[in-house]
């Protein structure tokens, strides 16, 4: 099956891992404001949430620096040091779903969320975070 896949079709998806958990959320696009609208979410599940991310331009953005101060009592916000993918577990999640994806089969856009949507329920999004943490 050949599935020409276009770049408009792209799924911009917001991840985070916790103890046992894999918490996604989709978004039209990376920017300070559907990043913002993630962090809240995760807030609001979780009541404190540490965040530990990499440099993107939306991560450190003017209006991102200000949502950090104002929610310093929910929020707290460490950077990993640039270039450095390998420090953060949530790159292996992305990276078992994509080697997951090259086995199944979508013929469109939503089916490949849906497809998403079933990765992020397996166990192997999972990462057990604070075994991560002690390696």
């Amino acid at each position: 099956m050949r599935y020409e896949h276009k770049r408009r079709e792209k799924h911009c998806v917001f991840g985070a891992l916790g103890e046992s958990t894999f918490v996604h959320d989709f978004a039209e696009r990376f920017n300070s404001t559907t990043f913002k609208g993630f962090l809240l979410k995760l807030i609001s599940l979780f009541k404190y949430v540490v965040v530990v991310m990499d440099h993107a331009r939306y991560h450190t953005s003017r209006e991102m620096q200000e949502f950090y101060t104002e929610s310093k009592n929910s929020l707290h916000v460490e950077y990993f040091p640039s270039y450095s993918p390998e420090l953060n577990p949530a790159e292996i999640p992305w990276r078992e779903t994509k080697r997951w994806l090259s086995r199944v089969c979508w013929n469109n856009k939503e089916e490949l969320r849906e497809q998403l949507e079933f990765a992020f329920e397996q166990d192997f999004v999972k990462v057990r975070i604070y075994d991560y943490l002690r390696n």
